[in-house]
């Protein structure tokens, strides 16, 4: 029976299955043993492993010496492993960062072409198999780091730091965010740029046509009062000197300076409606000028009534109330009123008939005078509404100019000059993640320092050349490094630092020659 071959075979299959378990025992034995090893050594350190995790080694010790091991217990045990080894860093986790850093350093100087003496690899390797084996001791450590001192010297001036992946990562972040932040900057210190030049080009034209205008109202003012006189005493004449009125000479003067005024009103208005949509647009002053008219419709001028009537007829009789107002009705309302307050009737200074729209109308000379004095009233609305706005949007631009753009023009200055800085070290392998984003956020805030107080220095940096103050910002957020040097200069220059004085040295008097020293008087009365 024992000679049969189905019997030889099974024997030898479960000869096979046992030799199996007693390797797989043997297996997980060492891993075990490896596990208390790592979790001694993380309690001499201070860095125990989760409790979990020993529960897990302690089962598997059991399971392997009673011979109960099993698929779950195995696979549970290297789990176990893996933590632990993260949590414990065998010998130690600045040990364990030091040979990450020295591997990086080596990597880089293969992929650089430098030259490192075997010797100084070999220290790195035999450190690893002591790392892996859990076998470190003091003469291990002694040889890896006198071979990682001569690994950096070999690589310098890149360091430990900078060769890593998370070097790498760490610069094309910042790449990505600093690159952001410029074109952020720029497209909004653009468009606040081209906003301020528009504001300063309404404001500029609308002190150019109100101080032409303000010198032709008066001139009209004053031509309209003789030119009513004119027509009223041609009235009193009959109608054939107020037909003669039309083409007179301070008619036709009359004539060009209205056309010429009430150009001035439409474009000055033109600039009011202009320099609202920019109030509103940035959020400044009152949504409506406070010298706009208000809608009702009629409102009191607050004027006595003059003693023409609107014919400029002269009253015959007293007037019914000395303090009696006049009513005009608000051209500002309805642009039907708005455009007959902008726009000259025509024709101009007309005397005859007139057929529009197939009615006859006659035209008056007076009409002429009626316009001339609605439209300088008209423009004072006009130019109290232009002249706040324009007031308004200048003390906000010069705001603007003078503390927000130097900042921005600063803070974009120093964006670029980082730019630049990582691109030279992430081509050079210079970048340090910790180091290199220290130094960026410090000449972040030097700049905005920079902008702040550069409108001091202004005059003082110049130096007789011409440059605007926000190219000067520009220029100094870039190198905020050389700023700050000019600053320490001149509190070097302002407050000299002091020297301390010397001690003063007694001199000894000279002794007479007839007179001898008082040791040799005594000595020589003595011998006398």
């Amino acid at each position: 029976m024992s000679d049969h071959p189905e019997s030889k075979g099974s024997q030898t299959g479960r000869a096979d299955e046992a030799s199996g378990d007693s390797a797989a025992l043997a297996r997980v034995l060492q891993d075990v043993e490896r596990c208390e090893a790592l979790i001694a050594h993380g309690a001499r350190t201070g860095a125990p492993p989760e409790d979990a995790d020993i529960d897990i080694v302690r089962a598997a010790r059991l399971a392997v010496e009673q011979n109960t091991l099993s698929a779950t217990n195995e696979a549970d045990v290297h789990a176990a492993m893996g933590r632990i080894a993260r949590a414990v860093r065998y010998p130690g986790a600045h040990i364990a960062d030091d040979m990450d850093r020295c591997g990086d350093m080596v990597s880089y100087a293969a992929q650089m072409g430098k030259v490192i003496p075997e010797s100084d690899v070999a220290s790195l390797s035999v450190a690893r198999a002591a790392q892996q084996q859990l076998v470190w001791n003091a003469m291990t450590e002694a040889l890896f780091y006198a071979g990682m001192s001569r690994i950096a010297r070999c690589v310098a001036p890149v360091v430990a730091g900078t060769t890593g992946a998370q070097a790498r990562k760490g610069a094309q972040l910042a790449i990505k965010i600093y690159t952001w932040s410029a074109f952020i900057l720029a497209f909004f210190v653009i468009s606040l740029s081209c906003l301020l030049f528009v504001a300063n080009q309404i404001s500029a034209d609308v002190s150019k046509v109100v101080d032409a205008n303000d010198s032709a109202a008066l001139t009209m003012h004053n031509m309209l009062q003789a030119y009513r006189l004119n027509v009223i005493e041609a009235k009193e004449k009959g109608p054939d000197a107020v037909g003669q009125l039309q083409n007179s000479q301070p008619a036709l003067q009359i004539k060009e300076l209205l056309q010429q005024f009430a150009t001035n009103n439409r474009q000055l208005y033109a600039d009011v409606k202009r320099t609202e949509a920019i109030r509103k647009f940035l959020l400044v002053g009152d949504e409506e000028s406070p010298y706009k008219p208000v809608c009702p419709a009629y409102s009191q001028t607050g004027k006595q009534a003059d003693a023409w009537n609107v014919n400029l007829e002269k009253v015959s009789g007293p007037r019914a109330s000395p303090d009696a107002t006049m009513q005009t009705t608000n051209w500002n309302c309805d642009p039907d009123s708005r455009r007959r307050a902008l726009e000259i009737d025509l024709p101009l200074l007309a005397t005859g008939p007139m057929d529009q729209a197939s009615t006859s109308k006659s035209w008056r000379p007076e009409a002429a005078v009626e316009q001339g004095f609605q439209k300088i009233a008209v423009y004072q609305d006009i130019r109290a509404m232009a002249t706040n706005d324009r007031d308004v949007n200048l003390a906000f631009v010069g705001a603007i100019t003078s503390f927000l753009l130097p900042v921005l023009y600063a803070w974009l200055g120093a964006c670029a000059s980082i730019l630049r800085q990582l691109s030279a070290e992430s081509s050079a392998s210079l970048f340090h993640p910790e180091h290199s984003k220290v130094a960026y956020r410090a000449h972040i805030t030097s700049a905005v320092i920079v902008g702040i107080s550069i409108g001091l220095f202004t005059e003082i940096l110049q130096g007789g050349k011409e440059f605007s103050p926000l190219a000067i910002a520009f220029v100094a957020g870039y190198a905020s490094d050389k700023f700050f040097a000019f600053i320490d200069r001149i509190v070097s220059a302002t407050f000299p630092a002091r020297v301390p004085a010397r001690a003063e040295t007694v001199m000894p008097s000279p002794v007479p020659k007839n007179i001898s020293p008082p040791g040799d008087a005594a000595s020589s009365g003595m011998h006398a």
